[in-house]
């Protein structure tokens, strides 16, 4: 059960990866699926720190962490978060 999920979870992100490449919004010299086993690693190390209540990692620090990281790999500008919720 959790292999599956693992493996439909890292499809999901490597083909929002190749569709952000084939779109020209992330570096095409990014591998999809090495990013995605990598993503979902940290996304997974994260969940059990926010699990814990690791006073160091909040869930906001986690997205923002695990957002900085997308950002740097896949060569996309990131939102400022204070920015997106201007409209709400």
């Amino acid at each position: 059960m959790r292999r599956k999920f693992d493996e439909r979870w890292r499809q999901t992100i490597t083909t929002t990866v190749l569709a952000g490449q084939e779109a020209g919004e992330f570096d095409t010299a990014v591998d999809a699926g090495s990013f995605a086993v990598t993503l979902s690693a940290l996304l997974d190390g994260m969940a059990v720190q926010i699990a814990l209540e690791d006073p160091d990692v909040p869930p906001t620090r986690a997205y923002d962490l695990a957002m900085r990281f997308a950002s740097s790999q896949l060569g996309f500008a990131l939102e400022s978060r204070r920015a997106g919720k201007a409209g709400r």
